[in-house]
């Protein structure tokens, strides 16, 4: 046994990939489940209410209809109007429903005629401010009617509020003014100056590359000139150089802008949620006027993207999305020049002879050409205002004839409401269409909502649509177990030396079902997940969730049955027990399992502390997401863990384990050490120490360690790891099965 033991005590510290198969790993600070476009339902009651906006050919608003001129379907069932009226002006005009008797009026809530304008500005360089400083007076030139309040917001990291609602003209323009004023150092022309000069250095582009795409050919020319037989030596060097000190420059610039697209889109989106989950709370018409050149949608944020579009619809808030980029400003550019890049990246690495050093562009030509569908901002803006009954003005400098169309539309609409008779509320998408008998009409209205039950949508309340049944799954008993999942609950310390929670799904992606595309060979699937945490109290504290797509080529196929879906997602909790329900359907074959299992955030109870200690799947490239303060970074690499293993042997050599050790700073002249102790179906075959490598300057030890299994039997092990450190001690275990 003490030679079984030696063996199994060959221990490392790894800082590699390559430990596992592959695994899909996805971590976010934070993401909540968005949906799809949706109308107003009106809590504790089913009836569905929509504002229609209904002009001519001409553009002209048309005022004139009757109940009996519009038809409504939900779901591709027609219903007939419960209530209807024009709003006008400062009047509502009431008209009488088809079969309610002669003359019968039906009395809606007057507050439906206060119309809530909210102008929120983000991203202005100088040319736009002007632009959006003078469409903005523009609309307060006349008074506003009385039912009309605005408010002035500006997004800059963060929703900061610079005049709350009013229909004080003076105080508006005060707030417009302080919003689109100010004169702040914008350096972006000196960036564009930085390109025009490589450009220069680059030479003509006749065939419209991107600038990566002509430093990539220039160093192609120069490899191959010194191939050549006779050559200038001086001159290759200087054209080597030219060609590689402006790929250096123009990897830093993709890198920055790059993280800085995502920053930008993610604080865009928590800022517009913000903006419209509150605004539930009055009836009413309610639009947003976004001043902004646009954001893109990072990977990940999808969903966010989509919540910011369902709450605004439950909220009857209509966003009116103003590109202040103007006419000529290469709105798609960023787009293509990602793709161009991805592609020409793909190009290079398929031409390499396999000697050379695979470049950043290569490793992540597959997220470049992901991204790049992301990066049309102004696609961004226009789904944002068409999903939510609003429109975008773009490619003009000139705002007045849009925002007389958009005034327009605040002032004059039909509201209308019908009793949806849902029989099922199975969080599914209800498609709205509203028409009339008249072809010559442009009718502007939302697309429609998902089937939640009314106490769901209620007070602000952020459900997503497939989060319903995953939330009856968690009421089921027994719980649903249609394929194989875990879920747990890690914690680590922070810089405080604090405790906070760490939570890992992992999903094996051989249980969802995946259906072929003929045309493009194409497997594809989605699933969804859902975690809800609640305290001890049974009260509901944190809940995170989103929808996947999955799409694998034929080629591929075979590697999906060895991948993984894992997502982390960090929890700021105090010191407690929490109950983790966790639930993952596979929406191709419309199955569901959940789980339910108790963790721990412990207290700090010495200054020597140890995380979680899990079991490493694979360790990937850190992104430009990723955060220094990220638990499962390690130098340029983030472990993906994985959760109670069962470990094959023939496949599996050696067993990799990740831990954090946190020494006690008062305590430095002393290490900390480590001991593993080794049971096999609950009789200890032994212990030994593993040497720990310094700690970092905060203090602390992060290690991966490697155990030799071949000489293992089957079984169900444990291993302890006891850290010492003086006189203190801390310990924590992991569980592993070997077939």
């Amino acid at each position: 046994m003490t030679r079984l033991l030696d063996r199994m005590m060959m221990i490392a510290v790894i800082g590699a990939a390559g430990l596992a198969p592959l695994a899909l790993f996805a971590q976010t600070a934070g993401s909540s489940a968005p949906e799809k476009s949706q109308t107003v339902i009106k809590g504790g009651g089913e009836e569905v209410v929509l504002d229609v906006i209904v002009r001519d050919k001409h553009g002209k608003a048309v005022t004139d209809l009757t109940p009996q001129d519009f038809e409504i379907t939900d779901n591709g069932e027609r219903h007939p109007v419960k209530s209807f009226r024009l709003v006008q002006g400062a009047e509502a005009i009431d008209a009488p429903v088809a079969g309610s008797g002669e003359g019968k009026h039906v009395q809606l809530d007057p507050l439906r005629q206060i119309r809530l304008v909210t102008l929120i500005y983000q991203g202005l360089d100088l040319t736009a401010r002007k632009m959006a400083r003078d469409a903005s007076l523009d609309l307060l030139k006349s008074d506003l009617p009385q039912n009309v309040y605005m408010a002035v917001m500006v997004i800059d990291h963060q929703l900061e509020a610079i005049q709350q609602f009013t229909n004080d003209r003076e105080l508006l323009k005060k707030a417009v003014l302080r919003a689109t004023g100010g004169d702040n150092q914008n350096f972006v022309g000196d960036t564009d100056r930085v390109e025009a000069e490589l450009q220069q250095i680059l030479g003509p582009n006749p065939g419209g590359q991107t600038l990566q795409q002509q430093a990539n050919t220039l160093q192609d020319s120069a490899n191959a000139t010194s191939n050549g037989a006779a050559t200038n030596g001086a001159a290759v060097m200087n054209a080597q150089v030219a060609a590689l000190t402006a790929q250096m420059m123009l990897q830093m610039l993709k890198g920055q802008q790059g993280m800085a697209m995502i920053d930008w889109g993610r604080s865009s989106i928590y800022a517009l949620l913000t903006a419209v989950k509150e605004q539930y709370r009055l009836p009413g018409r309610k639009t947003i006027l976004y001043f902004t050149p646009g954001f893109s949608i990072p990977q990940g944020m999808e969903q966010g993207f989509k919540n910011v579009i369902s709450i605004a619809n439950r909220s009857n808030v209509s966003f009116y999305s103003i590109d202040t980029r103007g006419v000529g400003a290469g709105n798609n550019s960023g787009a293509n020049d990602m793709l161009k890049s991805a592609a020409d990246s793909s190009r290079r690495q398929a031409q390499s002879t396999g000697y050379e050093a695979v470049t950043a562009d290569q490793a992540k030509v597959f997220d470049t050409a992901v991204e790049s569908s992301r990066a049309n901002t102004q696609v961004t803006l226009s789904d944002l205002s068409e999903s939510t009954g609003g429109f975008l003005i773009a490619n003009s400098n000139d705002l007045k004839g849009p925002l007389r169309r958009l005034n327009e539309d605040i002032e004059t609409y039909y509201e209308i409401s019908y009793s949806p008779e849902i029989q099922k509320y199975d969080g599914s998408f209800r498609k709205v269409v509203v028409k009339t008998a008249r072809t010559d009409l442009r009718i502007q209205s939302r697309s429609g909502y998902f089937a939640l039950p009314p106490s769901m949508v209620g007070n602000g309340n952020v459900i997503a649509g497939y989060e319903v049944p995953l939330l009856k799954a968690f009421e089921s008993s027994p719980l649903p177990k249609s394929f194989a999942f875990h879920s747990d609950g890690m914690h680590f310390r922070d810089a405080q030396n604090q405790t906070f929670g760490e939570i890992v799904i992992d999903v094996p992606l051989s249980s969802f079902k995946l259906q072929e595309n003929k045309e493009t060979s194409i497997f594809e699937g989605r699933f969804s997940y859902l975690a809800v945490i609640k305290n001890v109290a049974g009260e509901v504290t944190k809940k995170f969730g989103n929808e996947i797509p999955l799409k694998v080529p034929a080629a591929k196929m075979s590697a999906l049955a060895q991948s993984h879906f894992i997502y982390t997602e960090q929890v700021n909790l105090p010191p407690g027990r929490y109950t983790l329900e966790t639930a993952v359907m596979d929406q191709q074959g419309e199955t569901v399992s959940a789980s339910k299992r108790s963790i721990l955030i412990p207290e700090v109870e010495s200054k020597l502390g140890l995380s979680s200690v899990v079991v490493v799947r694979a360790m990937k490239d850190k992104d430009a997401s990723t955060l220094p303060t990220d638990p499962w970074l390690m130098g340029d690499k983030l472990v993906s863990p994985t959760l109670e293993p069962v470990i094959k042997k023939a496949n599996t050599p050696t067993l990799p384990f990740y831990l954090v050790v946190y020494q006690d700073q008062k305590q430095k002249s002393v290490a900390p050490e480590l001991v593993m102790e080794f049971t096999r179906d609950g009789q200890l075959l032994g212990s030994g120490p593993a040497p720990l490598p310094a700690a970092d300057k905060d203090g602390r030890i992060q290690y991966v360690a490697t155990v030799p299994i071949e000489q293992l039997p089957a079984g169900n092990y444990s291993v302890r790891f006891v850290v010492k450190q003086g006189a203190e001690t801390v310990d924590e275990a992991v569980t592993f099965v070997i077939e």
